[in-house]
C-alpha cells in the first residue's frame, strides 16, 4: 500500500525498484543454474510450466510458505512415484495432487479464504 509506505516515511518507488531488482537477480541465478543442466532452446519452459503452475496453485496464491510447502510435497511425491512406478508416471503426480487438493481445499494449502 503506497499510502501506508508514505505515512511511514518510506519511498514507494524505491521499494518497487528494489523488489524488481531482486526478482531480476533471482531469475538470473535460476537461469545460470539451469544452463548447466540443459541447453537453451525455445521450448525449454514447456518441461517446467505445468509443475510450476501446480505448485503455485497448490500452495495457495499469494502464500510464499504455502508455495514452498507445495514444492517440497510435489518433489517428494514425484520422486517416490518415479522410484516405485517409473519416471513416465512422475508428471501425472503433480496434476493428480493438484486436483485432489483443489477438490478438498480450493484456496490451496495455505491460501486465504
Amino acid at each position: 500500500d503506497s499510502l501506508a509506505l508514505r505515512l511511514m516515511a518510506a519511498n514507494p518507488s524505491r521499494n518497487k525498484l528494489i523488489a524488481f531488482g531482486l526478482s531480476i537477480a533471482t531469475a538470473s541465478v535460476g537461469g545460470a543454474i539451469l544452463i548447466i543442466i540443459q541447453p537453451v532452446e525455445p521450448s525449454i519452459g514447456r518441461d517446467y510450466i505445468g509443475r510450476v503452475f501446480a505448485i503455485c496453485v497448490l500452495g495457495g496464491l499469494g502464500s510464499i510458505t504455502g508455495t514452498l510447502a507445495a514444492a517440497m510435497t510435489l518433489g517428494v511425491a514425484e520422486n517416490l512415484t518415479a522410484t516405485f512406478y517409473g519416471p513416465s508416471w512422475s508428471p501425472a503426480v503433480a496434476f493428480g495432487v493438484l486436483l485432489l487438493t483443489l477438490a478438498v481445499r480450493p484456496s490451496g494449502l495455505l491460501g486465504r479464504g
